[in-house]
C-alpha cells in the first residue's frame, strides 16, 4: 500500500506518521510538510491512501484532496484535523474518511480497514518520460542487472506500444558504436533482465515478444508520456520540456512534443 501523509506541523506530522507505521508497517509511507511536494510526489507515485490536514498555513487540505482527485479518481482521501467543522465539505468531495486530532492507531486503523476504493495490494509501475527517463515500483526506482536496460524500455515506451524489430532497437541503444557487432544476444539478455526485475513487482506481461520483434504492454504500466498523449491535465502540467534528458535519440519526440 502507498500512502502519503501532509501535516505542515513537524509535531502533527510526526504523531500521524508513528500511528500510520503502528498499523500498517510494511506500508510505503513518505511524509510531507509542504502541499506542492506531496502533489508533485503523488504526480509520480500514484499513491493508494492520502492522509491529509486541513488546515495548512499555506492553503488547506481541501485544495490538496482537489488535486490528487485529478491525478487519481480513486484515490482514498482521509482528512486529519482538530475540528469537525469542515465534515461536510470533506465529504462532498467524496472522502474516504474523516479522523480527529489527536491521532491514535486505532483510528487510523478504523479508516485503513474501510476504505472507499479498496487497495488490492497489487505493487505498481510508474514510468517517468518527463525530465530524466526513470520507472519504478511501487515509488522505488527499479535496479537492473544491464545498465541499458532501463534504456531498452526507455526505447519501448518512446515507440508508445508499436512493436520494434530487434534491428531498430540495436540501432538506437549503440547508436554512436560500430554497425558491424551484433548485439541481438545482448538484447535478449536485456529482456531476461527486465522480465526478471518486473516479476518482482507482479507485473507480468508488460514485455511483449515475438520472433523478432519487441514491444510492451502501455495498458499495465501508469506513464506520464502516455497520459500526456491521453490529453490528461496533471500530465499537460507534469510537462516542463525535458523528454528522457539522458538519452539523445529521444530529442526527435521531444521536438514533437515541443510543437504539439
Amino acid at each position: 500500500m502507498n500512502i502519503i501523509a501532509l501535516d505542515d506541523e513537524k509535531l502533527g506530522l510526526e504523531g500521524l506518521v508513528s500511528a500510520i507505521t503502528e498499523v500498517e508497517p510494511s506500508a510505503s509511507l513518505n511524509a510531507f510538510r509542504n502541499a506542492d511536494e506531496a502533489i508533485k510526489y503523488a504526480a509520480i507515485n500514484i499513491p493508494d491512501v492520502a492522509f491529509l490536514d486541513i488546515e495548512l498555513r499555506l492553503g488547506n487540505g481541501l485544495d490538496v484532496a482537489k488535486r490528487l482527485k485529478e491525478l487519481n479518481p480513486k484515490i482514498n482521501i482521509i482528512f486529519v484535523t482538530g475540528y469537525t467543522d469542515y465534515m461536510k465539505e470533506a465529504f462532498n468531495l467524496y472522502a474516504s474518511g474523516y479522523v480527529l486530532k489527536p491521532v491514535i492507531a486505532e483510528n487510523i486503523k478504523r479508516e485503513l480497514e474501510n476504505l472507499r476504493f479498496p487497495v488490492s495490494g497489487k505493487k505498481r509501475i510508474y514510468v517517468q518520460a518527463f525530465g530524466p527517463f526513470e520507472i519504478f515500483g511501487d515509488g522505488v526506482p527499479l535496479k537492473f542487472t544491464y545498465s541499458k536496460s532501463k534504456e531498452l524500455l526507455a526505447v519501448l515506451i518512446d515507440a508508445k506500444g508499436v512493436t520494434c524489430s530487434m534491428g531498430m532497437v540495436e540501432e538506437l541503444l549503440w547508436e554512436n558504436e560500430d554497425k558491424c557487432h551484433d548485439h541481438r544476444a545482448y538484447i535478449r539478455n536485456l529482456i531476461a533482465d527486465i522480465r526478471r526485475v518486473l516479476q518482482r513487482y507482479d507485473a507480468k506481461g508488460i514485455i511483449l515478444r515475438s520472433h523478432n520483434n519487441i514491444g510492451i504492454d502501455v495498458s499495465k504500466i501508469d506513464c506520464d508520456y502516455m497520459d500526456y498523449l491521453a490529453g490528461k491535465s496533471a500530465a499537460r502540467e507534469a510537462f516542463k520540456g525535458e523528454y528522457m534528458s539522458q538519452f539523445s535519440w529521444a530529442e526527435k519526440t521531444l521536438g514533437n512534443l515541443l510543437h504539439l
